[in-house]
């Protein structure tokens, strides 16, 4: 049966995405990873299930799932718009597991091993995360991890740390002001701390800091870093330049191939970040 229906028009205003509740035998895509088969358990059935254009929710609630269907549909046509991409290059739907409650939630965070303390976390092009409906939760893990899944539709291929959580922290903002209407575009997305962490030792990292104010600067930095990337310049060449770095380029190097109008040398670069808002 259907769960909402279609409509036209400014779907950032809260417009229905369709979303079509189906049994586990009738979904259009079953594939699942080790964390989403992990997620779904022996019986499949002790979920309820539902396709939307892109992703295929499990959820206990209709009305949580037809919240998140809504969201995660416009922030694919967003962050296609932001990367102006016109190829989907993942050609399966992304899985969304909604937990509703916090006594199955934790029991799973511990069968996956992922720290206890997380409400949501992604993996390849699965999500999972914890039910909670409110704002702060829209806006922070839920918009951050769903961006996760649809980055890597464009970009199938291993992401440079920095790259991965700064595209998903830019969206994370970005996305979710233009889904309710009140902006995004260059609008800051300052959660995270003062924006300070030195650039090439963002640039090289491969793991988290280890003091926690400077993972807070270490995402607010990336998120600044890419805010730059996409508001501040050719916005139609920043998928080229994720493309290069993902391939193997130094982002130094795929900076000047990318912008050879624009930069003589990384120094011009590193000065028009600097003055940057």
């Amino acid at each position: 049966m259907g769960i909402g229906s279609g409509a036209t028009g400014a779907a950032a205003r809260g417009a229905d995405t369709p979303l079509v509740e189906t049994t586990w035998e009738k979904i259009t895509d079953k594939k699942l990873f080790e964390m989403g088969e992990l997620a779904l358990g022996k019986d499949p059935n002790a979920w309820r299930h539902a396709e939307t254009p892109h992703f295929v929710i499990h959820y206990r609630k209709a009305i949580d799932a037809k919240k998140v269907a809504r969201q995660a549909e416009f922030y694919y046509q967003q962050i296609k718009s932001d990367l102006q991409a016109t190829e989907d290059r993942f050609d399966r739907k992304n899985h969304l597991f909604q937990f509703e409650k916090p006594e199955d939630w934790q029991a799973f965070v511990k069968d996956a091993e992922v720290q206890e303390w997380a409400a949501g976390f992604s993996s390849r092009s699965e999500l999972f995360f914890l039910s909670r409906q409110h704002d702060s939760f829209a806006t922070g893990t839920l918009a951050h991890e769903i961006t996760h899944c649809i980055f890597h539709r464009f970009v199938p291929h291993r992401i440079p740390m920095w790259l991965n959580e700064g595209f998903a922290e830019f969206e994370s903002g970005n996305a979710y002001a233009k889904f309710k209407g009140i902006g995004g575009g260059a609008r800051a997305n300052a959660r995270h701390g003062p924006a300070k962490f030195p650039i090439q030792r963002l640039l090289a990292a491969t793991e988290y800091p280890d003091d926690r104010s400077d993972v807070s600067e270490f995402y607010a930095t990336s998120a600044r870093l890419v805010r730059f990337l996409i508001t501040k310049l050719d916005r139609k060449r920043f998928l080229p330049l994720v493309n290069k770095i993902v391939e193997g380029a130094k982002f130094e190097d795929a900076v000047l191939a990318v912008y050879p109008d624009k930069f003589k040398t990384f120094a011009d670069f590193e000065r028009a970040y600097e003055r940057a808002d």
